[in-house]
């Protein structure tokens, strides 16, 4: 079983570098053509079910790639939306750090928090559709926590940043155990994985 971890099409606060957290921003123009893309890049394989953030920019991707790739199932769950920054939610990176340094409190979902309510959903999602593969679409520093926790902290968080609608890949084997396969790729770099991997 494989589980397609994939980040959101692009917003205009993605391209205003703002912090959306649990905002709810449409998809531009940009994030649409991403989906469709990205939708695309996966068509022909067979998937499940299409599990998504209700955040509309998570939605509205998950639908589009859904309506491609012809998933029988479509779930929208809580559990992997993005991270709650509170606070500092709608900052550009600098006005983020003048608030801390101006003494502001860091309100935001703390971090062993992220990472288990993420973990949690897949393993939820693995159990109820063993031996299919599934897509599940969430947010920058959601995905990112994943990827830290199953990386041992070699990626993820605090290291990597991550394209819209990037596809991650995980393994899920026989015992449970979660395998990072591949990581952060554009609709484009998968389509040429797939030709170098054909019916991988």
């Amino acid at each position: 079983m494989k589980i397609y971890l994939i980040r959101h099409g692009q917003t205009d606060w993605n391209l205003e570098g703002r912090f959306q957290g649990r905002e709810d921003i449409m998809l531009n123009a940009t994030g649409l053509a991403q989906a469709r893309e990205c939708g695309q890049a996966l068509a022909g394989e067979k998937f499940k079910a299409v599990i998504t953030s209700p955040l509309i920019r998570a939605r509205k991707t998950a639908e589009i790639i859904a309506e491609i790739v012809q998933a029988e199932d479509f779930i929208v769950d809580e559990a992997i939306t993005e991270r709650d920054f509170k606070s500092v939610s709608g900052m550009t990176r600098e006005e983020r750090e003048a608030y801390y340094a101006s003494g502001g409190i860091d309100d935001k979902e703390p971090f062993e928090d992220l990472c288990n309510r993420m973990i949690d959903g897949i393993k939820k999602y693995r159990l109820s559709y063993y031996n299919n593969n599934i897509i599940m679409v969430s947010h920058g520093a959601s995905i990112n926590s994943v990827l830290s926790v199953l990386s041992g902290g070699e990626t993820g968080t605090g290291k990597l940043w991550l394209k819209n609608t990037c596809i991650n890949i995980i393994d899920c084997d026989r015992e449970g155990n979660l395998k990072l396969e591949h990581v952060n790729l554009s609709a484009k770099e998968y389509m040429a994985l797939k030709r170098v991997t054909p019916g991988s």
